[in-house]
């Protein structure tokens, strides 16, 4: 009887998060570890939290296509995997954008499916700062009255500006931003990536081949060298 009371007694508890002696604790409480909880190993920006990021290297389950015309393709191929490459690090900006510019070419054909895909995106993600003429003149810059927006830098003008830039260099500022503007990686596949280009291209002059390589089809008049 006494052994009994004392078993008894001893399992229970008035904290209500320790409620005494249980007879298996690791049904009781879980050795798993809750997401963002505090953890006693660093991850690797040297947070104390249970969030881990993605191993170096690797490609998530479904991230490249099944689609043949992808997987065939070594330029699309390298637009998928040219995130394990660039760390977006500010003080690499100039050494990654220079690296995307020599590798990553503009791999989806040309055509007007494509350039229409690309023209409705860019209305949603592009037209706000950019203009619907491309010319930099969007609402956030310049209003419908006239009058100052609350956007005070100015985007360039892509028939000034993109003629003298590479596709790969277009790619990685729309992925991970340049200047003031913010990336659409996470927002934007790599597909529609390069439907956009392909449309803000259209919008300065310049076309493609069935290929996906891109040829200016006029020069404009008021392109300056620099500019």
């Amino acid at each position: 009887m006494v052994a009994a009371v004392i078993s008894l007694l001893s399992s229970c508890g008035f904290d209500p998060k320790k409620p005494g002696r249980i007879y298996m604790p690791d049904m009781t409480y879980s050795n798993a570890l809750e997401t963002y909880s505090p953890s006693d190993i660093p991850n690797e920006d040297g947070d104390m939290v249970s969030t881990r990021k993605p191993v170096k290297g690797t490609i998530p389950r479904g991230w490249i296509p099944a689609d043949e015309k992808v997987r065939t393709n070594e330029s699309f191929l390298m637009s998928y995997m040219a995130k394990n490459y660039f760390t977006h690090d500010p003080a690499k900006w100039d050494e990654e954008y220079a690296k995307a510019g020599a590798s990553l070419k503009d791999p989806l054909e040309y055509n007007d499916d494509n350039k229409a895909a690309g023209k409705k995106l860019y209305g949603t993600h592009c037209v706000n700062c950019h203009g619907a003429a491309g010319n930099g003149q969007g609402n956030l810059v310049v209003q419908e009255d006239g009058t100052d927006g609350p956007y005070t830098s100015v985007p360039p003008d892509y028939k000034k500006r993109l003629p003298e830039i590479k596709d790969g260099n277009i790619f990685y500022s729309v992925s991970y931003g340049k200047g003031m503007m913010g990336g659409y990686g996470y927002s934007l596949n790599v597909k529609e990536r390069w439907q956009v280009i392909h449309y803000i291209k259209s919008m300065a002059g310049i076309e493609g081949d069935a290929t996906g390589a891109g040829v200016k089809t006029e020069a404009p008049k008021d392109a300056k060298k620099g500019s």
